[in-house]
Formats: structure tokens, sequence, C-alpha cells
């Protein structure tokens, strides 16, 4: 038995080397096996399969059978046996199948070597196959951590700035993270919820063309920083759980990666719930009011308000007026007021601020002014 053991494990150990471990050591014991050979994900998916055996049949039987370790059925002609395993931190289910005459006819083998498809040998398949990919997942993960580890640092290193004369060294840096040196990228700055588990996000350290690292933490939320190339889908990659996102401009000289760090903070400040906001595609209404995010800039934009909403019904006809995109009928129509009303109540408004609603200054105060007070309400 030991030649035996000895022999399954080097076959198996042997597909590792190929493109894809998992088909490649599946194929490998289905053969060992004389049969086929599937793997089912927790959903009851098919991911992999080698040979005939009847997958969407095994696998409503896998679904309804709700695996701890092992269990054997029959399909038809088909002797089936199961055994539940971890493959990259989620549940699977390796399944071989065999035909009943390789089952039957299957005691003729040669001497020392499995292959039969009877239980003992299916079982040394399935003992074997665990072993290997859970030390494949061992080392898989291993390179994970240290990608992870090696990416945070150098956005680290990077938000801390670069002079010109080290930006070819850190190009080199960047490239085994998937990079074209000189061409353009942003910075993101995204929030996510910390109660989404990072299993149904795409790791950011392994995907091509980005660096991240965890910059920030609270009971509720986690926040991101990364260096992405300018064509990397970043809503695609943050999506599980985000909660808001900021995105900086294009650029290419890593000099800048701390004052474009500043903006995408600007934008992620401006960003409604769920939402990702681009710094070039920003109005300058938004970008201005964004901006005024200390306290005593929030201080002045309330003492203006203030002012000017001592009135609730003329603070209600402004605010519905620029709404209404400064259209005195629309106005009156949502407010169900004749449009004369209107005209008095703002010229309240007027009276206070001592200018026009109609100069395009005096507008622009009210209208950053009150889109500071609806990104401050958004925090």
């Amino acid at each position: 038995m030991e030649r035996s053991r000895e022999w399954v494990f080097d076959e198996l150990l042997a597909s590792l080397g190929a493109a894809d471990p998992l088909e490649s050591v599946l194929r490998r014991a289905a053969r060992v096996c004389r049969g086929s050979g599937l793997v089912v994900n927790e959903l009851g998916e098919v991911i992999r399969s080698v040979g005939a055996a009847p997958g969407h049949l095994i696998s409503d039987w896998v679904l309804s059978a709700d695996l701890a370790e092992t269990a054997q059925t029959q399909i038809g002609r088909w002797v089936v046996r199961a055994r539940a395993v971890r493959i990259r931190q989620r549940d699977h289910v390796i399944v071989i199948a065999v035909h009943e005459e390789s089952e039957v006819g299957g005691t003729a083998r040669e001497s020392g070597r499995p292959g039969s498809g009877t239980v003992a040998d299916v079982t040394l398949v399935f003992d074997t196959m665990t072993k290997i990919l859970q030390a494949f997942e061992g080392f898989e993960s291993f390179s994970i951590s240290t990608h992870r580890e090696e990416s945070a640092r150098l956005m680290r290193d990077l938000e801390a700035g670069v002079s010109p004369g080290n930006e070819p060294a850190r190009w080199r840096s960047l490239e085994k993270f998937g990079f074209v040196p000189y061409q353009p990228v942003r910075i993101v700055r995204a929030r996510t919820d910390a109660g989404v588990s990072t299993a149904t996000r795409q790791s950011p350290a392994m995907a091509q063309g980005i660096v991240a690292s965890d910059t920030g933490y609270t009971a509720s939320a986690i926040e991101h920083t990364a260096l992405c190339a300018e064509d990397f889908a970043a809503e695609d990659h943050f999506g599980a759980g985000v909660l808001r996102a900021g995105v900086s401009g294009p650029f290419t000289a890593l000099s800048q990666v701390p004052e474009m760090l500043r903006s995408a903070d600007v934008a992620l400040g401006a960003a409604d719930p769920g939402a990702f906001v681009y710094v070039d595609s920003m109005r300058p209404v938004v970008w201005a009011a964004a901006r005024m995010s200390s306290r005593f800039d929030q201080l002045i934009v309330q003492r203006y308000l203030d002012q000017i909403s001592r009135n609730p019904d003329s603070w209600t006809t402004l605010t519905t007026f620029i709404d209404c995109g400064a259209n005195i009928a629309g106005t009156a129509r949502r407010l169900q007021i004749h449009e004369n009303t209107v005209r008095y109540r703002l010229a309240q408004i007027e009276s206070i601020l001592g200018s026009r609603l109609g100069e395009p200054r005096v507008m622009a105060d009210v209208v950053i002014a009150l889109e500071c007070r609806r990104l401050g309400a958004g925090d």
C-alpha cells in the first residue's frame, strides 16, 4: 500500500505545474480511478468537469446531500463518491464518478498501482488530492499575503512623496504590479462597508494595474488608498460594499501623488452614497463647495445661510427657485402659489443681501453655500 500511496502522490503532484492546477489534478485523479471527475462549488455549480458522468444530476445530489465530509451514491450506472474540501477559502466538493463496468471489471490491474475505482482507491485519491490542494492553497495564501504587503508598502512610499530623481526606480517597482512606466495613472480614495467580507471582493493587492493599502478603519467603514492605471476598472474593483469613492484626474509624474491624493479626497467628500466621483468631471461649484470642508469654512457658510433663511417661506421659495433653474413660473407651479408671491419672497431675500439675485456673483454665493451644506449633511 505504501508503494501505491507514493505512486498516487507523485502522479497528482505532477499536475501542479499546469496553467490550471485544479483541472489538471482533477484530470489525473479521474484517470487514476478510471472514471470521471468534477468539482462543485457551494452553489451547486460545476466549475471543473472531466469525463462523461452526468454533471447536472451529480450537482443536484451534492446540493441535496449537504455533505459534511465524504459520501457515496448511485446515479444511473455511475457509482458516485464525493469529498468536501475548501479551495481558496470557499467550500467545494470533489466528485469521482466511476461507471459500473469499470467498477466491476477493475479487479485485474497492475500490481501496486491503484486504478480500479474501488472504495479504497477513490479514498486514497481523495486523501491525496485534499492534502495537495491544501498545501497549494497554503503557498498561494502566503504569496497573496506577501504581495499585499508589498503593495501596501509601495503605496505608502508613494503617498510620502517621490522626488523626480527617484521616479524611474518607483516605476520599476510598479511594473511587477502590471503598470506600464510613464503611462497615465489615477489616485483612488474609497470607503467600503466594514461589514462586507473581503472574500466577496477581489483583493486590491492581487489585481494587475493597481497598488493599494488600507489607510483607515472605523466601526462601520474601511478607507482604501490606491494608485491605479488610468483605464483600470476601479468601480468594478471596489464595487462590493463601496460607501463612496473619489478618483483623481489622470497624471504621469509620480511626484504628483500627494497633490492628487488631496484632489481625490475632495472628490470623496463630494460623493453621494454608493457613488464614484471623478475629479476631471466635477463642476466648479461642486469642487469649490467640496474644498470648503474645515470647521472654519463651514462656520462662514452657516453664518451666510442663517442670514437669508430667517423667513421660512422666503427660504423655501429661494431653494425651490434654484432647483427650478431660476424660473419664476416653474417655482410658482411647484409651490402652488402665484408668481407675484414668488417675486415678493425673493425680493425679501434680496433686501437682506443688499443685492439682486440676478447678479452672477450673488447667485454663485447662494449656490455654493447651499452645496456646502448639502455635502456637510452627507457626512
